[in-house]
C-alpha cells in the first residue's frame, strides 16, 4: 500500500535554501492549499509560507523537505494578495521543492495536509 506525501506549515527558519522555481497562482488558492502565511514579513518578503513535506522513502522511512513559498520585492503586502494570478517564488535545498509545491496545487488528491 503506498503512503501519501504529507505536508504541514512549519515556522522553521531554513538555512541554506535558495530559489528553485516559481508557481503562478492566486493568493486565495495558496491559502486554500497551505493555509495563511505563517512566516514573519521581512525587508524583501511580505507573504511567506514555511512548509515541511514528508515523502515516503522505503517501508517506514520518510524524507523531509523544508520549502518556502513567498512574494519578492513587492511595494506592499497587498500586491501579491490582490493579483488574479501571482508568480510566487519557491525556495528549498533541492529541485524537488518545486515538484512538491506543484503537486500540492495541481494534484491535491496525491497529498494530505496535516493541520497542527
Amino acid at each position: 500500500m503506498s503512503r501519501k506525501i504529507t505536508y504541514q506549515l512549519d515556522d522553521f527558519s531554513p538555512v541554506g535554501t535558495s530559489l528553485k522555481g516559481h508557481i503562478t497562482a492566486s493568493y486565495g488558492t495558496m491559502v486554500e492549499i497551505f493555509g495563511e502565511p505563517n512566516m514573519p514579513w521581512g525587508d524583501k518578503v511580505w507573504n511567506e509560507w514555511g512548509v515541511e513535506f514528508s515523502v515516503p522513502d522505503g517501508d517506514l522511512d520518510n524524507d523531509y523537505h523544508q520549502v518556502t513559498i513567498y512574494d519578492w520585492k513587492e511595494m506592499g503586502p497587498d500586491h501579491s494578495k490582490l493579483a488574479d494570478k501571482y508568480r510566487w517564488h519557491i525556495g528549498g535545498k533541492t529541485w524537488e521543492a518545486v515538484a512538491l509545491v506543484l503537486d500540492a496545487i495541481n494534484e491535491p488528491e496525491t497529498m494530505e495536509r496535516l493541520d497542527g
